[in-house]
């Protein structure tokens, strides 16, 4: 279980974070000013890390057919069997693969 709280108080509030997590389950909440922000998310993220020569053969076995984005050190293509995925660079690590909706 982790909880944690990140702040920055001085006549008001300004900003705070509270983070939540207990098993499988997260909670995120953040104040900046007059913005708030909350995230939940129940289930562990896949993620797969990848080193060059797995990501190389990962993609001979599923070859991209096209990339659709490039910013900072994230990549997002589409794969031949149709799924987006969002890669994490400069170590491959897949943070995100959805189906193509036709």
């Amino acid at each position: 279980m982790k909880f944690s709280l990140e702040h920055k108080f001085p006549k008001r509030v300004r900003y705070a974070r509270v983070y939540f997590e207990a098993g499988p389950a997260s909670v995120l909440f953040s104040l900046d000013g007059t913005s708030a922000d909350w995230h939940a998310s129940i289930g562990r993220r896949r993620q797969a890390t990848m080193t060059d020569a797995e990501y190389a053969r990962f993609r001979a076995e599923v070859p991209a057919v096209e990339m659709l984005d490039e910013e900072g050190g994230m990549v997002l293509i589409r794969d031949a069997a149709g799924f987006e995925e969002l890669w994490r660079k400069p170590r491959w690590v897949l943070e995100r693969a959805r189906k193509k909706r036709d």
